[in-house]
């Protein structure tokens, strides 16, 4: 019975407790008015924007795509050619005797095993790679968005926001300096 009385005063509590706040709050305000202190310049940078949708983002997408096309395009090839082994096979195996058609199944079946693994290893290398490059871009935004106080004078640099003016996003500022 005890815990729940503490819980009741806790809710009792809870609203005045948020309105002494809140005059707390109020009342440095308007003495601040009095003495106008300055106010703090706050922007905001995009994070996510310049990874995905900077010149430097979309380069090093294109370069990574470029490295990794002949080995897709081997992968293609091998494709092709188990699907006509495996036609071939399907095709020819009423005339086949029993020993024909166990090599060449175990041909189709080895065949299929090495394309999943180069399937897997260019996914995975894939990966790393665009890992890599998002990684090192990141540090790059990152140094970028440290010298922004030296550099814009502001006090407060925002990377996440649910909302903010247009006006004090500097993005495209940063994405400039980015793409240097």
């Amino acid at each position: 019975m005890n815990k729940y009385v503490t819980y009741a005063h806790r809710i009792a509590l809870c609203p005045a407790l948020c309105l002494a706040l809140g005059l707390a709050c109020t009342v440095p305000a308007h003495a601040q008015d009095a003495g106008r202190a300055p106010e703090a310049r706050i922007v905001v940078v995009d994070v996510e924007r310049l990874l995905g949708e900077s010149k430097r983002a979309r380069s090093a997408a294109a370069r990574i795509e470029a490295e990794f096309a002949p080995r897709r395009q081997q992968i293609q090839a091998q494709l092709r050619q188990l699907r006509e082994m495996s036609e071939k096979l399907a095709q020819d195996t009423p005339r086949l005797d029993d020993r024909e058609q166990l090599v060449r199944s175990r041909a189709v079946g080895e065949l299929e095993r090495t394309v999943r693994r180069a399937q897997e290893r260019i996914k995975d290398d894939f990966a790393e790679r665009t890992h890599a490059e998002r990684t090192a871009l990141a540090i790059r935004i990152h140094d970028i968005v440290q010298a922004l106080p030296a550099r814009q004078g502001v006090d407060v640099v925002l990377t996440r926001t649910i909302w903010h003016r247009p006006q004090i996003d500097v993005t495209d500022k940063v994405e400039a300096l980015l793409d240097r």
